[in-house]
């Protein structure tokens, strides 16, 4: 280590020692640990350490680097279980790629971090506006492995939630961050006597957060409404065998045999529609099949939505597909919908197509092809809009789904991979949103958990627990509408996108000014 980078470390260390603490907070405020009030000031030390002049461009983003990169160590810890039992890599090897994994992915606080030191240091922009403004941009514009948003960490607050419908996560993330800004501003204002109070950005901050939790409380009220007074009405199950990956596999026949147990305790209750997970039927089904009765249903007789995977025959010889059946009670097939969204290294090897000696090289990596449309599957005048593993936390992919106006979401999915960890929880957190930002009820059915039900306001109301057999009934209405959200997007960020530039404008104005 150079003497220059010693010296730079020794100068920084409280600005490090701020960045680490903020990356604590991020994560246990986040989904899973669940602290959700420490996300609203959990930006407050990282701004602190940001707000120097002395600061340069490389040490502004190391401290924001370093700052998500912590945030995102304690958030994904079951990346290395997962990579130790299904990737079969040794425990340092593991722990590497997990870290690599973190430090990819904190990408997105650096862009943020730069942007908010930039603007203050550079042109004045009080860090009460620059805060969620970089944030809404950086969430929107970073690409992540796995995509996730600071108002996740806020899924239990139903009030506050509800504008998801009109601005989407990134509008909440605005709110969120804003807070962190004020409060920093306002210690720093304390603390460092310097500036005016941030008075006017309090009074914006206040009016926003309590127009925000009015609309909350009006459309909870208004959805309870629509809901009790709509005729239709569906009795599900969910069904949760509860076999991991490598059982699922090995003993494909127990798995159909404990499905379809548990489809006839559902039966004696009368359901509507029973939901099988994601491979629910571990076997796959040959595109040309019409009835599935036989090998799929056996003695139940209830329609029914399960995964497995579609074999069809296309130019290079059988292909397969990753896919959501919906069948009638006599096992005739309705429709069919294939994932879309692949998981990079799970269901694809990046490359894999022109060197398929890399598929011999991970011969544990499925070969799947990506669906080709979004279109609901109907059962008795009920449009289902299909999301199959983690494609329901992609709140653009599922826009399109709601292109087609499904009157019930349906995520089939298998979290097995990810063992006794927080990810279950902070998979079905992020998943949430959609029945909110489309005013739909979203059933999740999972092989280990957690399978949920979540009401168009983004009540769970019920769930199972991770590892255990269990069975989940909920009488839903299928609804109907469109919301603002579904129409126009991440409005929210285009907007901030445009305060960036008109910034960004003021100061080559004023430079034309002076010279």
């Amino acid at each position: 280590m150079g003497t220059g980078l010693r010296e730079s470390l020794r100068l920084r260390r409280p600005a490090l020692v701020l960045a680490v603490v903020g990356g604590c907070l991020i994560f246990l405020g986040f989904c899973g640990c669940d602290q959700f009030y420490l996300e609203w000031v959990a930006l407050v030390p990282v701004l602190w350490a940001l707000d120097d002049d002395s600061l340069s461009h490389k040490e502004a983003i190391g401290i924001a680097w370093l700052f998500g990169f912590v945030a995102h160590l304690g958030a994904y810890t079951w990346i290395t279980g997962m990579l130790m039992d299904f990737g079969y890599l040794p425990w340092p090897l593991a722990i590497l790629v997990y870290a690599l994994l973190c430090l990819a992915q904190s990408v997105l606080f650096a862009v943020w971090g730069y942007g908010v030191w930039r603007l203050k240091v550079g042109h004045r922009v009080s860090m009460v506006w620059s805060t969620p403004v970089m944030m809404v941009i950086a969430e929107w514009l970073v690409p992540q492995l796995f995509p996730s948003y600071l108002a996740n960490s806020q899924y239990r607050q139903i009030y506050f939630i509800q504008s998801a419908e009109i601005w989407g996560p990134l509008g909440l993330t605005f709110i969120l961050t804003m807070f962190s800004g004020l409060v920093y501003e306002t210690l720093a204002w304390r603390c460092r006597r310097r500036g005016r109070a941030p008075v006017f950005a309090a009074a914006v901050f206040l009016g926003l957060f309590a127009a925000n939790l009015a609309y909350g409380y009006v459309a909870v009220a208004n959805i309870d409404d629509t809901v009790a007074h709509t005729d239709t009405r569906l009795k599900v199950g969910i069904v949760q065998v509860n076999m991991g990956i490598y059982e699922k596999d090995d003993n494909p026949a127990e798995g159909t045999r404990r499905h379809r147990e548990q489809s006839l305790e559902l039966e004696a209750q009368k359901v509507d529609l029973i939901v099988w997970p994601e491979s629910g039927y571990n076997y796959g089904i040959a595109d040309s099949t019409k009835n599935v009765a036989r090998q799929v249903l056996g003695p139940v007789t209830t329609p029914l939505i399960f995964g497995a995977v579609r074999i069809a025959n296309g130019p290079k010889g059988r292909e397969p597909y990753n896919s959501a059946f919906l069948v009638d009670g006599d096992g005739t097939v309705l429709g069919t919908y294939d994932k879309t969204y692949l998981l990079a290294f799970g269901e694809y090897l990046p490359f894999g197509d022109w060197l398929p000696i890399l598929y011999r090289w991970s011969p544990h990596t499925s070969h799947f092809r990506r669906g080709t449309h979004t279109k609901p599957l109907t059962l008795n005048g009920v449009s289902y809009g299909l999301l199959i593993c983690y494609e329901d936390i992609l709140p653009g992919f599922v826009r399109q789904v709601m292109d087609h106006e499904p009157q019930v979401l349906v995520n089939v999915t298998n979290d097995a991979w990810f063992g006794k960890s927080r990810e279950p929880r902070i998979h079905l957190a992020l998943a949430l949103f959609r029945a909110v930002e489309h005013r739909r009820f979203l059933v999740r059915a999972t092989n280990t958990g957690i399978s949920a039900f979540v009401d168009p306001v983004g009540r769970i109301l019920s769930e199972t627990p991770i590892f255990a057999r269990a069975n989940l009934v909920e009488t839903i209405t299928p609804l109907s509408g469109r919301t603002l959200y579904a129409s126009y997007g991440d409005w929210v960020a285009v907007l901030s996108v445009a305060l960036l530039m008109w910034w960004a404008r003021q100061v080559v104005v004023r430079r034309l000014r002076r010279g």
